[in-house]
């Protein structure tokens, strides 16, 4: 079975460069003390912030309904603002997911940024896709990535 991807594009009034460290590399810490109930914290399993291959256990908090998710970084490209997580292991893929595979991409757009990304779900074999949890996973990302933009702009140093 193949995966289903689904894409997203988010405008934000951030700098690309800053969103982009922001999501990719930073976000677990700034998440952490905006949104204390949900982020509680992460820590690296193997590899650190920047290794390829590496990967990261986020602990969530009382206002989640997963403890805790790793995910592996599989690229990155500063120069280019691109990255891909995959998430491994966690809640959030319940038994109906082997992975979730996440591209972003962030472009400069006037004086802000378009994060764009594509989502690929790959269903346990036998398990039809819940297109409303997949939906819903969707609105969630749409919601962080306005967080850190509306932070970012409130806070120039972050991320600089």
């Amino acid at each position: 079975m193949a995966a289903t991807t689904y894409t997203q594009e988010v405008r934000c009034s951030a700098d690309p460069a800053r969103l982009f460290k922001a999501l990719c590399f930073d976000g677990q810490d700034i998440f952490a003390v905006l949104l204390p109930n949900t982020f509680q914290g992460h820590e690296f399993i193997k590899g650190g912030r920047d290794t390829v291959g590496g990967v990261r256990k986020i602990y969530f908090g009382e206002g989640h309904p997963y403890k805790y998710a790793k995910y592996r970084l599989d690229e990155f490209d500063v120069t280019n603002l691109y990255c891909k997580l995959t998430t491994i292991e966690g809640g959030i893929l319940s038994g109906k997911y082997e992975y979730i595979a996440q591209e972003t991409k962030i472009v400069p757009s006037g004086i802000g940024s378009v994060c764009k990304q594509a989502t690929h779900f790959m269903p346990v074999a036998g398990v039809a896709l819940d297109e409303e949890d997949i939906e819903k996973q969707q609105e969630n990302m749409n919601r962080m990535i306005k967080t850190l933009d509306v932070y970012l702009v409130a806070n120039p140093q972050a991320c600089a």
